[in-house]
């Protein structure tokens, strides 16, 4: 098993978050932690210097702090380029279990396509866990959202490293179509007649899913159907906010990778809508290969 978890930091408090959640990850599985911090190379080199040495010196003084208040192994590491290139170049050397980043700046949701959060996850070919809820205790329940592509099962059947989803309850969720809801709604059909279509539906998904788990070797888990209630994002994290799941675990799609995924509203509003932790498992993600980063202009999947 992997024994690393590559945290980002830029020193601000989203930072300190995704920090202090990847310590405790670290403490509970015994994993030593990579501390990373990017310096922007474009500006004199001098400026560069100061601050790589600037880096440096506060991350050493984190790593002793880690080891003498928490007993966690950590490493500094400072490198030079872009956030997001710098901290999968690093992932790409170490091959990590988790890379673990902060959220993303909720007032700049427009802009969410450039941020680091997002271009680490649409790259990064390891596991990446967007810490948006407060880090309080470890992972009571996980919720793993399932599609009914075969892909999905990744964050699951290869528990992305670490025995998150074994020491904590996971519960496997898939939103799905009930279609002719809405209509109905609007055309004023009675609540019964509803609640039986809706009901019908999901008995028709129930056996596919029940067969997905199976698969997975994780039948034995709890599930949850849910119809789908305006955007399937909010949808999810309803669900998790019923299920009072401190973590929300999804997988990417099989048919266009990552890309299908990071560029679908889906995914740009399960992120930015995130009031807790979201694990990112790219598609094909097998623990102990190694993960090539691609470069800014490689596609990240196929058709």
């Amino acid at each position: 098993m992997r024994s690393d978890i590559v945290v980002a930091t830029d020193f601000s408090p989203r930072s300190d978050r995704a920090l202090r959640r990847a310590t405790m990850l670290a403490k509970q599985f015994d994993m030593v932690l990579r501390l990373v911090n990017v310096v922007d190379d474009d500006q004199p080199q001098y400026l560069i210097d100061a601050q790589a040495a600037a880096s440096r010196s506060i991350l050493e003084e984190c790593v002793r702090t880690l080891g003498q208040v928490d007993g966690v192994t950590a490493r500094a590491e400072v490198v030079t380029g872009d956030a997001f290139s710098g901290i999968l170049r690093v992932a790409e050397r170490v091959d990590p279990a988790l890379i673990v980043v902060g959220p993303h700046r909720r007032q700049l949701r427009n802009a969410f396509a450039g941020t680091t959060a997002e271009r680490t996850i649409a790259r990064s070919r390891h596991p990446v866990l967007m810490a948006a809820g407060v880090p309080s205790s470890p992972y009571a329940r996980v919720l793993v959202a399932f599609d009914m592509d075969e892909a999905s099962m990744s964050a699951a059947k290869h528990k992305v490293g670490l025995p998150i989803l074994e020491r904590s309850g996971m519960i496997a969720m898939h939103a799905f179509d009930a279609p002719a809801e809405g209509m109905m709604r609007i055309g004023m059909t009675p609540a019964e007649a509803i609640h039986h279509y809706v009901a019908s539906e999901k008995r028709r998904v129930d056996g596919a899913f029940r067969a997905l788990l199976r698969d997975a070797g994780i039948g034995s888990a709890p599930r949850m159907l849910v119809a789908v209630n305006g955007r399937p994002a909010r949808t999810i994290l309803e669900a998790a906010r019923e299920a009072k799941a401190s973590l929300v675990v999804v997988g990417t799609s099989q048919k266009r990778g990552l890309k299908r995924f990071l560029l679908g509203s889906v995914a740009e509003e399960l992120l930015a809508d995130a009031d807790r932790d979201i694990l990112v498992v790219p598609h094909g993600y097998r623990g102990g290969e190694q993960h090539p980063v691609p470069s800014d202009t490689e596609d990240m999947g196929a058709d």
